[in-house]
């Protein structure tokens, strides 16, 4: 435990004098300009970004899945939870709706 206490004291020291000036960092971190813009942009911007993304990576594993969508999909507005609760209960009724045989025209 000692040993690790030492290595994280120096840890400190160094960066210590690196701040004061004294010592050049041994590695320098570079940031990309799309890092630097992400980091710029309010939260709402980067929720719509990812909203976004989410949106087209799901588009896409739907047309992987074999089922047919355009780019316009992406604009399109989701069901909220309710709406799409109520929409499959709607199918499974008519999904097992019982067929009643249609009454004779009298003639």
């Amino acid at each position: 435990m000692s040993k690790f206490f030492d290595e994280l004291m120096k840890s400190v020291q160094q960066t210590n004098e690196i701040l004061r000036g004294e010592r050049q960092p041994s590695r320098e971190c570079n940031v990309d300009a799309l890092t630097r813009a992400m980091s710029e942009l309010i939260f709402d911007q980067k929720q719509a970004h990812y909203e976004k993304v989410r949106r087209s990576n799901y588009l896409a594993s739907l047309r992987l899945a074999g089922f047919d969508t355009s780019h316009a999909d992406l604009s399109k507005p989701l069901l909220t939870r309710e709406e799409a609760l109520a929409k499959h209960r709607q199918d499974k009724l008519q999904q097992f709706a019982p067929v009643l045989p249609s009454e004779p025209d009298d003639q």
